[in-house]
C-alpha cells in the first residue's frame, strides 16, 4: 500500500478523534492539537511534536508523529481501527520513517518509539522493521532502529 503524508488539519484531528479501538488502547491523545491551534494557530500535537495524516488514495488511513528530543527523532503512530491486524503495519511504519528522514533532513544514528509492553502486535511490527528494544521503563518499552 502506498501512503501519502501531509501536515495535520483540524478537521483531520477530529476524524482521528473519533476512532475507537479495542483492547488496552481507546483512543488517540489529539486535545493538544486543537489546544495548540486555539493558543497559537498551529497545530502541534502532544509534547509539541509535528503531525502528519496518512492518506492512502485520499481516505485517511493513520496518523504518524515526530518529536525530537535531544535532536534524536522520536514517532509516535496510529493505523486506522479498521486497519489494524490486516498487513500494513510493516509498509506503514517503513514509510512513516522514510518520510520523517526526507522531510526533517534527519542524519542522526537511529530513530526510537516508545511502546506499552502490552501491546505485543505492535511490537511485533516493530521489529520486523528493524527496532530493537533498548529499555523497559514502567510498563513501557523503548525502542530503537539503528539507521545504516
Amino acid at each position: 500500500m502506498k501512503f501519502e503524508f501531509v501536515p495535520m488539519t483540524l478537521d483531520y484531528a477530529d476524524l482521528i478523534k473519533k476512532w475507537k479501538y479495542t483492547g488496552y488502547v481507546k483512543s488517540i491523545y489529539m486535545e493538544p492539537y486543537f489546544d495548540t491551534f486555539n493558543e497559537t494557530g498551529k497545530m502541534r500535537g502532544p509534547g509539541g511534536c509535528e503531525g502528519f495524516v496518512v492518506l492512502n488514495q485520499s481516505r485517511l488511513v493513520g496518523l504518524f508523529e515526530y518529536y525530537f528530543i535531544d535532536e534524536i527523532m522520536e514517532i509516535g503512530l496510529a493505523l486506522k481501527p479498521e486497519l489494524t491486524g490486516k498487513g500494513y503495519g510493516k509498509d506503514f511504519v517503513h514509510q512513516g520513517i522514510k518520510f520523517g528522514i526526507k522531510n526533517f533532513e534527519y542524519k542522526r544514528k537511529y530513530i526510537k518509539l516508545t511502546v506499552n509492553i502490552l501491546n505485543k502486535p505492535a511490537i511485533k511490527v516493530y521489529e520486523k522493521v528493524g527496532f530493537e528494544e533498548h529499555k523497559r521503563n514502567e510498563g513501557e518499552i523503548e525502542m530503537r532502529k539503528y539507521l545504516t
